[in-house]
């Protein structure tokens, strides 16, 4: 990646990212890749700057290794265009390391602008030091113009990444890690990893990105610019709002408190399948479908997410 679309990538890194869902066939049999272009192009026009796919909203961990390639080309191929496209940032952890390495790179190979990597999430009692090594092993095989961002999502990894383990692997490679996307919420957790980053020098470009869809109004407060966004699937204009309202000047609160309703909503259902049957009603794209151990919604859970989402606009309104 040269100097000027590393740039371009930073500055999309400052812009709102949505977390992709993937899309597959009904019961989950199969990629569905013809999907994912008109998707992307709905984001585009709403004002979205990446895109990171294969994450916890993508069901990476559900999503084969070959599957994986066609997701990430079929991603960058959508996200290409004019003012040089969107990011695209592809989630690459596995249970183990060796498939982690092949994930990443294969990734680059399919035309990634850089890869996610959550910490390995099968193993809880993991020293600092370990967990270091562990994410310095997938760097150093990247390309040598790879780029990486640390993923903290302890709510699905079951273990956080610590202040001292971002410290010591932006240590190691200030090129070639941009920044990480603290899912956990906390903001002063957030403030944390960002007094770990240098004022100026090599690593002084690191992102600290806000991506909890519950608390990007207190991250960014915290000092995030960019951020990572599920709820961006189906409305992205209502997330990019509080970022907007926060660098303006304005109240972020309010569309975070609309957000957040909105957030409750869908979390009254099976949450993938609940996403993607909001996302047919906001884009009004074909409906797409969950890979077990997800499920789709049923009948009647479909009317009750309409009927709930009919008051939730209607709430809007007055």
């Amino acid at each position: 990646m040269g100097g000027e679309s590393m740039a371009l990538a930073y500055e999309r890194l400052d812009g709102l990212m949505a977390a992709q869902v993937t899309p597959f066939t009904e019961g989950g049999r199969d990629v569905d890749v013809d999907w994912i272009g008109p998707h992307v192009e709905f984001l585009r026009t709403m004002g979205i700057t990446g895109i990171l796919t294969l994450g916890t909203n993508g069901e990476g961990p559900s999503v084969g290794m070959d599957e994986r390639r066609r997701v990430v080309e079929a991603v960058k191929q959508a996200s290409r265009g004019i003012g040089g496209g969107l990011v695209v940032v592809a989630g690459a952890t596995c249970p183990s390391l060796p498939d982690t390495i092949r994930a990443a790179n294969e990734a680059f190979d399919a035309g990634a602008d850089a890869v996610a990597l959550l910490p390995p999430f099968f193993f809880k009692n993991v020293d600092a030091r370990g967990m270091a090594d562990w994410f310095s092993a997938v760097i150093e095989s990247l390309p040598a113009d790879g780029r990486a961002l640390l993923y903290n999502m302890p709510a699905q990894a079951g273990i956080d990444i610590p202040d001292e383990v971002l410290a010591a692997v932006l240590r190691r490679h200030p090129e070639q890690l941009m920044g990480i996307k603290d899912s956990g919420g906390d903001a002063e957790r957030t403030k944390r990893y960002m007094a770990q980053v240098p004022a100026e020098g090599p690593g002084s470009e690191f992102r600290v990105m806000a991506g909890s869809d519950a608390a990007h109004a207190p991250l960014y407060r915290a000092g995030c610019v960019g951020g990572v966004s599920g709820m961006a699937n189906a409305v992205p204009a209502l997330v990019k709002t509080i970022q907007f309202a926060h660098r303006e000047g304005g109240e972020p609160q309010r569309p975070q408190d609309q957000l957040n309703e909105l957030h409750a909503i869908l979390n009254l259902f099976p949450r993938v399948g609940a996403m993607k049957q909001l996302i047919n009603i906001t884009s009004g794209l074909p409906l797409t479908h969950t890979r077990p151990p997800y499920r789709d919604l049923e009948p009647h859970e479909v009317t009750a997410l309409e009927e709930a989402m009919g008051q939730y606009l209607l709430g809007e309104a007055v």
